[in-house]
């Protein structure tokens, strides 16, 4: 099983001073030094699509190479491999503008939103999620 998913965090957000809601200092008695664990993965879905969030709100990234160039920095990753996967996945071109959120409605376009972290979790994860993973995203959705 891949890590994202045995830390209840597919798509591997690190760890940081800020705490998200759901996240857990350790998981079945393990703890990951380097990345979030959640105690479900709807809350781990949630942290990742509030994170795609706030690039639009406040870093003001619009386009996918732009979202996976933060997501997914040149210093860890491939990251024009890592795009260009994600673009494909959502039929999407890499400056092609996409919408997941806006400072009117929080939750403007989350088909789009889910499109993004479907892909991304593809990456991720090596594989698109389950029906079971497919519904905790659609779980963390309702939570915005």
């Amino acid at each position: 099983m891949p890590r994202g998913l045995r830390n209840n965090n597919p798509l591997n957000i690190r760890r940081s001073k800020s705490k998200w809601l759901g996240e857990v200092d350790s998981l079945n008695g393990k703890r990951d030094t380097a990345f979030c664990q959640f105690s479900s993965l709807t809350y781990g879905y949630r942290a990742c699509a509030k994170l795609l969030q706030t690039y639009q709100i406040k870093y003001k990234l619009y386009v996918l190479d732009k979202i996976i160039g933060r997501w997914a920095p040149p210093k860890e990753n491939n990251t024009r491999a890592y795009a260009d996967r994600v673009a494909k996945q959502m039929t999407k071109e890499l400056g092609e503008p996409i919408s997941v959120a806006s400072l009117l409605d929080i939750c403007k376009d989350k088909a789009t939103l889910r499109a993004l972290i479907v892909s991304m979790h593809l990456v991720e994860c090596g594989q698109l999620p389950t029906a079971h993973e497919r519904e905790a995203i659609n779980q963390a959705l309702t939570m915005l």
